[in-house]
């Protein structure tokens, strides 16, 4: 196979280098881009990860202050009805 020449074969075999080593550097450059960008959404996931755990245990967390707020209105409000009762009866003798 003969490359065609304008003269010099040199020049049409250095263009073809040059064509070759120009799509290689496209190459590289884009295979590049897409684990760059890979590797973004893989640190955005785990980010997006880390919060959900930490909102998850807030969460766990108010739960249980929740909780603790019932048991402790429940306390209140039999106090409160112990205390009424006390008065009634109080009042009434």
């Amino acid at each position: 196979m003969a490359a065609q020449t304008n003269g010099t074969g040199k020049c049409v075999t250095l263009s073809l280098v040059n064509v070759l080593v120009g799509w290689i550097i496209t190459f590289g450059t884009v295979m590049w881009y897409l684990g760059q960008k890979t590797t973004t959404y893989d640190l955005n996931i785990a980010s997006i990860e880390r919060e959900v755990s930490q909102l998850d245990e807030r969460l766990d967390t108010s739960e249980a202050f929740r909780a603790s707020i019932v048991v402790d209105l429940a306390e209140i409000k039999t106090d409160l009805l112990w205390i009424r009762k006390t008065l009634e009866n109080a009042k009434h003798n």
